[in-house]
C-alpha cells in the first residue's frame, strides 16, 4: 500500500496507485479509470502525465476509485487543489493546509526541505561551515559567529537539518564539510515557503543599518522611470550582477565571512496600470 502523506504531487501520487494496482489486477487500466470516473480515456492519461490538472468536480470520483476515506480523503482533495493553485497566496494557503491535515505523525522529504526555508540562519550555517572547521561539540561558538547571534540550540537544530538534507557531512578527521547537494526551487512547495525566506532577509537587511558599521555594509536606494515594457531587461542584468558576485565568491579561497546579498526591484507608481499575470 502506498501512503499518500508522503506525496505533495498528486499526479505522482495517480501514477504510483495505478502502477501498485496493475501489480495484482492486470484488468486495471485507463479505460477502465474511465469507466469508473466516468472520464474520456485520453484526458485520464493527459492527467496522468501531467499535461493537464484534474478537475475540481473530479475529485471525488477518484477519491471513490482508490478508495480513500477520512483524512486521506481529505488530505488527496487538497492535494489536487495545491497542484492547481496558481497565485502566491493560494499556494502558500494549500501548502499549510496540506502540513494541518498530515499532522506531525508522517513525514516527506519535502517537509524537511521547506523546513529549511523558514529560518533565515539554516542557509548561513551551512555557509559557514564550509569555511570554519566544526566538529559539532562547541555549538555555542557556532551560533556567536552569527549576526545576529542564534542560540546554541538554534545552531544545533540546524546542523541536524543540513545532515538530513545531505547538505553537510561529517569526514574522516571529524569536521563537517558542505555537499554538493542543494534544494531545487522547481517544486511547488518550494515557491509556498520562498516568498517567507525572502521577507526574513529583507528584515535582516534593515536591521543591519544599526548593527553594522558603514564600512561593513553598502545600503543604497534609486528611486528612477522607465518603460515597464523594459522590466525584463532590468530583471536579466539584476541576474548577470548576481552571477557576477558568485562567481568572485567561488574564485576566492580565503574566505573568513558570509555575506547576505539582496537586491529589490519593485514599482512605486505606474501610471498606466497592467494586471499582473
Amino acid at each position: 500500500m502506498i501512503n499518500i502523506f508522503e506525496y505533495l504531487d498528486y499526479r505522482q501520487y495517480l501514477k504510483d496507485f495505478y502502477e501498485n494496482e496493475k501489480k495484482t489486477k492486470s484488468w486495471f487500466s485507463y479505460r477502465y479509470i474511465s469507466y469508473k470516473v466516468k472520464l474520456d480515456p485520453g484526458y485520464i492519461v493527459k492527467v496522468y502525465q501531467g499535461k493537464v490538472h484534474l478537475g475540481i468536480k473530479n475529485i471525488e470520483s477518484f477519491a471513490d476509485l482508490m478508495m480513500l476515506t477520512g483524512k486521506e480523503r481529505e488530505y488527496f482533495t487538497e492535494l489536487v487543489l495545491f497542484g492547481r493553485a496558481k497565485n502566491q497566496n493560494e499556494i502558500e494557503q494549500r501548502f499549510e493546509r496540506l502540513q494541518s491535515i498530515k499532522g506531525v505523525k508522517f513525514r516527506t522529504v519535502g517537509d524537511s526541505k521547506s523546513e529549511f526555508f523558514r529560518q533565515w540562519y539554516y542557509m548561513a550555517v551551512r555557509s559557514l561551515i564550509s569555511i570554519f572547521p566544526f566538529d559539532g561539540k562547541d555549538y555555542r561558538k557556532l551560533a556567536s559567529m552569527l549576526t545576529p547571534k542564534i542560540t546554541a540550540q538554534q545552531a544545533r537544530e540546524s546542523i541536524q537539518l543540513l545532515e538530513r538534507l545531505n547538505m553537510i557531512i561529517k569526514g574522516k578527521d571529524g569536521l563537517y564539510r558542505v555537499t554538493e547537494q542543494f534544494i531545487s526551487t522547481g517544486e511547488k512547495w518550494t515557491s509556498a515557503v520562498i516568498r517567507n525566506y525572502q521577507k526574513k532577509n529583507v528584515e535582516l537587511s534593515l536591521s543591519a543599518i544599526d548593527t553594522h558599521n558603514k564600512e561593513l555594509r553598502d545600503i543604497s536606494s534609486v528611486t528612477m522611470t522607465i518603460n515597464m515594457e523594459n522590466i525584463d531587461i532590468l530583471r536579466e542584468r539584476i541576474r548577470q550582477f548576481r552571477q557576477e558576485m558568485l562567481l568572485i565568491s567561488q574564485n576566492e579561497h580565503n574566505d573568513d565571512a558570509v555575506v547576505q546579498l539582496n537586491i529589490q526591484l519593485f514599482p512605486v507608481a505606474v501610471s498606466k496600470w497592467k494586471k499582473e499575470k
